[in-house]
C-alpha cells in the first residue's frame, strides 16, 4: 500500500484515460496538472469504464505505478480539466475503497469533500 504521509500533493486526472499506458506517458500526463520538482506527488487515473484506477508515484529517487480494480461499483470521477482538483490524503484512502465523490467543485485550500 501507498504511504500517504509522505505524499506532498495528489491530483485526480480529469476524465478518462487510455490505461494501457506506461509510466512515461503518464508522466508526461501529469506535467498537465503540476511541474517537475522534487515534491512527492501522486496523479490517479480512471479508464473510460471507470473501473479501473492508475497511480503514478512521482518522488525523489523515481516513479512507482500502481492499479486498483473495482469488481462491482464504480469510481466517481471528474469529467474535466476544470473539475481537476488537488485533494488531501483521506479522500485517496476513501477512493481506494470504491467510495464516491459527492462534489467537484474547489473549495478554499483545494479540497474538496466527500
Amino acid at each position: 500500500m501507498i504511504d500517504l504521509e509522505n505524499i506532498d500533493h495528489i491530483y485526480l486526472y480529469p476524465g478518462y484515460t487510455d490505461l494501457r499506458k506506461g509510466r512515461k506517458a503518464l508522466g508526461h500526463m501529469s506535467l498537465e496538472l503540476a511541474k517537475d520538482d522534487k515534491e512527492h506527488k501522486l496523479f490517479i487515473f480512471c479508464n473510460r469504464e471507470s473501473k479501473l484506477i492508475k497511480i503514478y508515484e512521482k518522488d525523489e529517487t523515481g516513479v512507482w505505478v500502481y492499479i486498483r480494480s473495482l469488481d462491482e461499483s464504480r469510481f466517481g470521477w471528474p469529467k474535466n480539466m476544470k473539475e481537476a482538483l488537488e485533494i488531501n490524503r483521506s479522500q485517496v484512502e476513501w477512493l481506494l475503497k470504491g467510495l464516491k465523490f459527492i462534489s467537484y467543485k474547489k473549495q478554499e485550500k483545494n479540497i474538496d469533500y466527500f
